[in-house]
C-alpha cells in the first residue's frame, strides 16, 4: 500500500531581508554570512502575519494545484515549531480557515527542523494502515519570532514561510512516500533549543558536527532499507540549514552537488517548512520531473533527525 503526490503549494512572505540589510543593524558582513552559511536572502513575515496565515495560503494553493477543496482532504498533519497559540493546533486552525465541514482530523507535530520528515512518517503509517485516502502535509514556520538581533551568530540564519503537499492513497508501494525513518536523542537537547524568553540558543560548532553525521546516517539507512544506492536517486533535498552542512553531507553520501536541491541561499533556514518549500521551488521551476526519486534527510533540535524516500 502506497501513496502518490497529487498537489503542492507554498507561500513566502513579501518582505525579503538581505545580508546587506543585516550589515546595517549589526556587526556582520555579506561575505561573513555567505562564507559560513551560504545564505544571501530570507523572507520575514509581517508583524501581524501568523503561522496559520501562511499555512492556510500554502494549503489553498496545494488544493488549487490538485483541483480539490478542503473537504476532499481526510487529514491534515502540520509540522511547526513556532505557533503563536499553544492550542489549538495550526492544522485545526487551517481546517477552520479554509471552511472544512467534514470534521476531518488535524494535528501538529513538533520535530523542529525534522518536523516535515516526522509528518511524512505519520502519513506513511496512516496510508499503510489503510485508514485515510488523502492526507495534506504542511510545514509552516515564523522563526523570526525567535530571532535575537543582538546575536549575530543566529540572527542571520532563519526565515519564514510555509509549504503544503497532498498525498493520495495508491495501490503502488513504490510511489509517493516510499519509506521513512525518524530518530531522536533527548540527551543533547541543550545543543539547540528555545529559551524561556523565546530566543534561540545554539552551540553552533557542536550542532554542525552532529548534523553532518546524522543526516547522512539517516539517508544511508533509507537507501540500504530500500536496496538502492546513491546512483538510483535522482535528487536529494536536504534540510536547508547551512550550505556547508549540505555540501559535507553530499560528500559523505557520494552525491554530486548537481543532484542537490539548494534553496538555503534564497530562504535561509525555515525549520519545519524547509523541505516542503525546497520541493515546491524545484517543482515550480521544473527542476524535478514526474517519476523521479527524491531522498529527503533532515536534522534539528531535540536532537531529532531522519529521512524520507519519495517518488514524485
Amino acid at each position: 500500500m502506497g501513496s502518490r503526490l497529487i498537489g503542492y503549494g507554498s507561500y513566502l512572505p513579501e518582505k525579503i531581508m538581505t545580508n546587506q540589510d543585516f550589515e546595517k543593524i549589526m556587526d556582520t558582513t555579506d561575505e561573513w554570512i555567505v562564507q559560513r552559511t551560504g545564505m544571501r536572502t530570507r523572507h520575514f513575515a509581517a508583524d501581524n502575519e501568523t503561522v496559520v496565515d501562511m499555512a492556510a495560503v500554502a494549503a489553498q494553493r496545494a488544493l488549487d494545484n490538485a483541483g480539490m477543496t478542503i473537504d476532499d482532504i481526510d487529514m491534515i498533519i502540520c509540522a511547526t515549531t513556532s505557533p503563536e497559540l499553544d492550542f489549538p493546533s495550526v492544522g485545526v486552525q487551517v481546517l477552520g480557515r479554509l471552511g472544512a465541514s467534514r470534521n476531518q482530523p488535524a494535528f501538529d507535530v513538533r520535530g523542529a527542523c525534522t518536523g516535515y520528515i516526522y509528518a511524512m512518517h505519520c502519513a506513511r503509517a496512516f496510508f499503510t494502515a489503510g485508514m485515510h485516502q488523502r492526507i495534506m502535509l504542511i510545514g509552516a514556520e515564523k522563526m523570526t519570532r525567535f530571532v535575537d538581533f543582538n546575536d549575530r551568530s543566529t540572527a542571520v540564519l532563519f526565515g519564514d514561510g510555509a509549504g503544503a503537499l497532498i498525498f493520495e492513497h495508491s495501490s503502488s508501494g513504490y510511489s509517493g512516500i516510499i519509506d521513512t525513518v525518524v530518530m531522536a536523542d533527548g540527551r543533547e537537547f541543550d545543543m539547540l533549543h528555545g529559551t524561556p524568553d523565546h530566543k534561540i540558543a545554539m552551540n553552533g560548532p557542536e550542532t554542525y558536527k552532529r548534523a553532518v553525521t546524522c543526516m547522512p546516517e539517516a539517508a544511508s539507512y533509507i537507501m540500504e532499507h530500500a536496496g538502492i544506492s546513491a546512483d538510483n536517486v535522482d535528487w536529494i533535498i536536504p534540510h536547508q540549514a547551512n550550505l556547508r552542512i549540505i555540501n559535507s553531507g553530499a560528500q559523505r553520501l557520494g552525491f554530486p552537488l548537481n543532484k542537490i536541491i539548494v534553496t538555503v541561499d534564497k530562504h535561509a533556514n525555515t525549520s519545519g517548512a524547509s523541505g516542503v518549500l525546497a520541493l515546491s521551488y524545484a517543482l515550480d521551476n521544473d527542476i524535478i520531473k514526474k517519476g523521479q526519486l527524491i531522498l529527503y534527510p533532515a536534522f534539528g533540535s531535540g536532537l531529532t533527525w531522519g529521512a524520507a524516500l519519495i517518488r514524485i
